[in-house]
């Protein structure tokens, strides 16, 4: 199960990209993009974020999780497109020799906490 592994990734980099005048409990929303060939579950990864983000100060915050569909541009004739897992053929020439653009890897993208201002 590696969603757990990805829910305490995600907390710590939510912790060490706050700025100085915001602290953890002060987070609101979490949003991460992952890459649809990362395997991630996202009903498990916001469960197991949900489950441990207490301990970690972060015990207002929810997150949300986009997936991300992998896209491709084909070597041979150039066409991009929308890949249909795990085919990894261009759906205009049927080559093989396809660069992968999106669809891989998992970043955090956005962070919104409540803050008072003095």
């Amino acid at each position: 199960m590696h969603e757990l592994y990805i829910a305490q990734s995600i907390i710590s980099s939510v912790k060490k990209s706050l700025p100085n005048n915001v602290t953890a409990d002060q987070v609101t929303h979490v949003r991460v993009e992952a890459g649809q060939l990362d395997a991630v579950v996202d009903e498990t990864l916001i469960f197991l974020f949900d489950a441990i983000k207490a301990e970690s100060g972060l015990s207002a915050a929810t997150l949300t999780v986009e997936i991300i569909p992998v896209r491709c541009r084909c070597k041979a004739c150039a066409h991009e497109f929308t890949l249909d897992l795990p085919i990894f053929l261009c759906p205009q020439c049927g080559s093989g020799d396809v660069d992968l653009l999106q669809g891989r890897g998992i970043r955090l993208t956005g962070i919104k906490a409540d803050v008072e201002e003095d």
